[in-house]
């Protein structure tokens, strides 16, 4: 074995013909080919962590993480990739070190058509944003408001340009209109 554990070929843990858990590669002698590392009784089935409680999340046949909830939900028009519901919902991030940083979300955009990648952005390529979208009666799908950050020039190594967009959805309306903007000189308009 390479490794405190090897699993070599099809073994499983679990009970009768619905594993718990399964290992298993196609070519035993070739660990490129290996489809699935773990799997829950089939290569299409999801994986799912339990607790005394029931199941605590799963991560689907389609790679999006659930959390409180056994199916991808469209929320604001989309399927994330990891989605968290139920009554204790919260994300939070704490940081404990002796100084003055403090914890941060970081999202990033690259021209790239693959991951990892550094193709550069262009003048008014999105950079992300982060969507506020409340019940309607019918779905969660009807923006209330977002908060945006787009490029605003033209990039270059180590040179970002950068503006904030704050947007609002007037009342009779689903999606958010641009009210207020930051750009890259400081301008507020």
């Amino acid at each position: 074995p390479a490794t405190t554990l090897d699993v070599v070929g099809d073994a499983a843990i679990g009970y009768a013909a619905t594993h718990a858990l399964r290992f298993y590669n196609q070519d035993r002698d070739n660990w490129s080919s290996i489809t699935n590392n773990i799997a829950t009784g089939s290569s299409s089935a999801n994986l799912t962590f339990r607790t005394s409680g029931g199941e605590a999340m799963r991560i689907d046949s389609s790679g999006r993480l659930l959390v409180g909830h056994t199916s991808s939900q469209t929320i604001g028009g989309g399927h994330s990739g990891i989605q968290i519901n139920g009554s204790q919902n919260q994300i939070s991030a704490a940081r404990h070190t002796a100084d003055t940083s403090g914890p941060y979300l970081s999202l990033g955009k690259s021209r790239t058509g693959s991951s990892p990648g550094a193709t550069i952005v262009q003048d008014d390529d999105s950079l992300g944003y982060i969507q506020f979208a409340g019940a309607d009666g019918t779905d969660i799908d009807s923006l209330g408001a977002s908060i945006g950050a787009e490029v605003d020039g033209t990039p270059g190594s180590n040179d970002m340009p950068g503006r904030l967009l704050f947007k609002t959805t007037a009342d009779g309306s689903s999606s958010p209109t641009e009210r207020m903007r930051i750009d890259s000189s400081g301008h507020v308009g």
